[in-house]
């Protein structure tokens, strides 16, 4: 079962702790990551956070979809799969 959660939205300037934060209401937090651009190194405003609990992850879409997180309305999906290591991005390109 899936884990893992996108969230679209987010400004430009938010920090992993700011997403943990919220999150980790609803159980553990194992990952947050925030990928940023690959040539500007700008961050592309989405996220993951990653629960070890999967029933964790489905309570924290259900209740963290549509809150505001730093002023904006946040949008909360399963991610589709696994996070792409580095190596493997670039080999795409």
């Amino acid at each position: 079962p899936p884990t893992s959660l996108l969230v679209r939205n987010i400004s430009r300037d938010t920090r992993a702790d700011d997403l943990r934060g919220p999150f980790e209401r609803y159980g553990a937090v194992k990952d947050v990551y925030l990928p940023k651009d690959f040539y500007s190194g700008e961050p592309r405003g989405f996220g993951f956070v990653q629960f070890i609990d999967p029933r964790d992850a489905i309570e924290a879409q259900y209740k963290m979809n549509h809150q505001l997180i730093r002023g904006r309305e946040v949008s909360v999906v399963f991610a589709e799969e696994t996070r792409k290591k580095p190596a493997e991005m670039r080999m795409k390109e």
